[in-house]
């Protein structure tokens, strides 16, 4: 286990421990005062959420003159996130998952026919509320890291081959609300991949960054009914 690692999952069973506390104390509060408050596009204390925790698939789509967009097809991926609603609707959060590429250029990018690319970032964005059951997030990566995992290799001297990159993502979501704390969302994200790889002179520009682009659908589950700060000022 990576360091990275072990302090992201410290941070998550950290988060989801006060997320108990806060979930029994918001049923207290809900129990003891129905308040009606105003809502805007950009707040609404009675749709403010304490947590929520998405898991998804994604659909991944590379692009532009570089070794991602000129060699491999995206085929699927996967996401999970945890996000914690820090004041209001800002939120910061923590995610991992993975895309799955074909390689569609040997040539290009050597004798493997698959890529994985694991992902692991903490993020920051903010969600506005444009409709009664909709909510518009824009988010962007604050530190993030990707793992290459290439397989299917021509000989059977080689089962699999790693290279890791820093992950620059910037994305946006949308959700929709079919109970209080229950939500399907649709999200886009853009994608840019810093590499290590080791590669000719001439070519460090094409291997020194990756593009791609995901699209995707799943679950949203919320937990509470007030930001991190207002349970301090209230």
């Amino acid at each position: 286990m990576t360091l990275r690692l072990l302090i992201n999952t410290s941070l998550v069973i950290s988060l989801l421990l006060c997320a108990s506390v806060g979930f029994a104390q918001d049923n207290l509060n809900e129990s003891e005062s129905q308040s009606e408050s105003s809502s805007t596009f950009f707040d609404s204390e009675d749709r403010q959420r304490f947590f929520a925790i998405t898991i998804g698939g994604r659909k991944p789509f590379t692009s532009g003159d570089n070794f991602m967009g000129e060699g491999l097809s995206g085929k699927s991926g996967i996401d999970f996130k945890v996000q914690m609603y820090v004041y209001k609707h800002l939120f910061i959060g923590l995610a991992t998952g993975a895309s799955y590429f074909d390689v569609k250029n040997q040539e290009l990018l050597g004798s493997y026919r698959k890529s994985r690319i694991a992902e692991n970032y903490v993020y920051l964005g903010y969600e506005f509320l444009p409709a009664e059951n909709l909510r518009l997030g824009l988010n962007i990566a604050v530190d993030g890291d990707l793992n290459y995992k290439n397989s299917g290799f021509r000989t059977s001297d080689i089962a699999e081959q790693h290279d890791s990159a820093r992950l620059n993502r910037y994305g946006l979501y949308l959700h929709y609300e079919l109970a209080k704390h229950f939500m399907i969302y649709f999200d886009y994200a853009y994608n840019v991949s810093k590499t290590n790889i080791d590669a000719p002179s001439q070519l460090e520009d094409f291997f020194r960054k990756g593009k791609y682009s995901t699209l995707g659908i799943g679950l949203v589950f919320t937990i509470g009914s007030r930001d991190l700060i207002s349970r301090f000022l209230n």
